[in-house]
């Protein structure tokens, strides 16, 4: 059973943040898809040549430690997804060496990371 979606963005759950808009790479919720629009339409600031602050910057170190478990989730479910899209490629009959190659890595190397994986459910 696939952990709960997450906005990768903001990194809150599909609980708190009500629908989220997701591709196999990644998921946003109504809240930052808002933010995004609203930096489109706005004149360019010296400050987003630089990109965007880092997600911890702004947090205590309490509250970073509560976001590592989130972060992981979110990392699991991008595994998932990879995993479900090498999947699909062994059922076209795409070989482990060019999965490997893909992904650069070897062949061994994609067969022993992937080979076992579960197949994605959605």
């Amino acid at each position: 059973m696939l952990s709960e979606v997450l906005c990768s963005y903001c990194l809150r759950s599909r609980g708190e943040t009500g629908r989220l808009v997701a591709s196999p790479l990644a998921a946003i919720c109504h809240s930052c898809a808002e933010r995004a629009l609203h930096l489109f339409e706005s004149d360019p600031r010296p400050e987003d040549l630089d990109g965007p602050a880092t997600p911890w910057a702004r947090l205590d170190d309490t509250a970073l430690l509560a976001r590592l478990p989130e972060v992981a989730t979110a990392g699991t479910q991008v595994e998932t997804h990879l995993a479900a899209w090498v999947h699909a490629a062994r059922d076209r009959g795409l070989s482990w060496a060019r999965i490997g190659e893909a992904l650069g890595m070897t062949r061994q190397s994609a067969w022993e990371r992937f080979n076992g994986a579960i197949e994605f459910r959605s």
